[in-house]
């Protein structure tokens, strides 16, 4: 037996909120272990032990959530610039609103009439890459807002490092940033964080681009 649309419609945003309300309890979740884990560094004399920073030469310890956070940044601005190639800024545009931005890109302001081929090809940009990247853990129903918590709580970096600055070599090193991952975040935000780091490495290569755009 079939619903009727409007019975169908509940349903799904039933689901939909069921699905968020989840996800802020997860952040919530991720937000207090985050809180945790500053108070237990502030709480050692003299500064963290080694074997709990590591040893990220070049990379001093008040930077290093930021650089984490310019991480996920650069994945979200990766992402849509590859969707909507023909946008020179990307102001208003965020992961969760790429279905809306696509709809609104492909309608003519003043008459309304829709560009179903700049539609189509849009909407296969983006479900092409998310297929890409589903393959390498991406979720899109969870990694968008979870994309948005990170930068949000870490911030991401006041200045970009000069062209001749060894901070740009640094920032570019998958090594290092997996390392950073390890020893800033809470562990239960490592799996996500790896997802991220290696979906950004993959359009890097793809792109044959360094990691991080300045």
């Amino acid at each position: 037996m079939s619903l009727d649309p409007s019975t169908a419609a509940l349903q799904a945003k039933n689901v939909q909120l069921t699905q968020e309300k989840e996800q802020l309890k997860l952040m919530l979740s991720l937000l207090q272990e985050n809180q945790d884990m500053k108070a237990k560094i502030q709480s050692f004399s003299g500064g963290p032990p080694d074997d709990f920073t590591g040893k990220l030469e070049g990379v001093s310890q008040g930077s290093q959530p930021r650089v984490i956070g310019e991480m996920v940044f650069q994945l979200d601005r990766r992402i849509l610039s590859h969707i909507f190639q023909a946008q020179t800024r990307l102001y208003g545009f965020t992961l969760r609103n790429i279905p809306e931005k696509i709809e609104e890109l492909s309608t003519h302001p003043l008459t309304g009439k829709v560009d179903m081929g700049y539609r189509h090809h849009l909407s296969q940009r983006h479900t092409h890459l998310m297929s890409k990247l589903s393959q390498l853990g991406y979720k899109a129903a969870l990694h968008p807002l979870f994309s948005e918590f990170i930068v949000n709580t870490y911030g991401i970096l006041k200045e970009r490092p000069g062209e001749n600055s060894p901070h740009g070599t640094e920032y570019n090193d998958p090594d290092l940033l997996r390392r950073l991952i390890v020893t800033t975040t809470p562990q239960k935000m490592h799996k996500d964080l790896h997802v991220l780091l290696t979906c950004l490495c993959y359009m890097a290569e793809q792109d044959r681009k360094l990691l991080m755009l300045w």
